[in-house]
């Protein structure tokens, strides 16, 4: 069972504990200093409801194979895992799309090549904007207005392909 005291991401963690454990891999919590760290590094702020995620929730993959959550590197889980989505490199400047601005941090990927991002120009220390940055038209696609309205919105898309077993769902077209 996943909680945190965050009121704002109470129905997240509701919703996800109902899911069996083969339908999501979220990996455990990381301690605020590694959090901090990756903030004085790449010289920005997360809002606190993401850094209240991150120590519930260090990345993992929502509704596998799926969103793919970002997560903090910390030498106390050992060697990095080949092909988890750390910010730390998401967000360096050779690594990122040369056409994604600045105050677009990525926070997730999509499985078919788009990236989530806050955009901290709207960060107002409890929450910011989060984006979808679509990679073929090098623009922003989508917006919600905070962190928990996208990832809730992320839980219903994917439980309208997903049951709580991880049974794939019938399409009525």
């Amino acid at each position: 069972m996943i909680s945190n005291d965050n009121q704002d991401l109470t129905a997240f963690f509701y919703e996800i504990n109902k899911y069996a454990d083969t339908v999501h891999l979220l990996n455990p919590g990381v301690d605020i200093h590694y959090i901090e760290q990756v903030e004085k590094d790449l010289h920005i702020s997360f809002p606190k409801i993401y850094k209240d995620f991150l120590q519930a929730c260090n990345g993992g993959e929502l509704f596998i194979p799926g969103t793919v959550l970002s997560e903090v590197y910390s030498p106390a889980l050992g060697q990095k895992k080949r092909g988890a989505s750390y910010i730390h490199e998401s967000n360096r400047k050779d690594r990122r799309r040369p056409e994604m601005p600045d105050h677009l941090v990525i926070i997730a990927d999509l499985n078919y090549g788009d990236s989530i991002c806050f955009d901290l120009k709207t960060n107002n220390g409890q929450d910011a904007e989060v984006v979808q940055w679509d990679h073929e038209s090098k623009s922003i696609s989508r917006t919600w207005s905070g962190f928990k309205e996208w990832i809730m919105a992320d839980l219903e898309q994917g439980s309208m392909l997903v049951d709580y077993e991880g049974n794939e769902k019938e399409l009525d077209f």
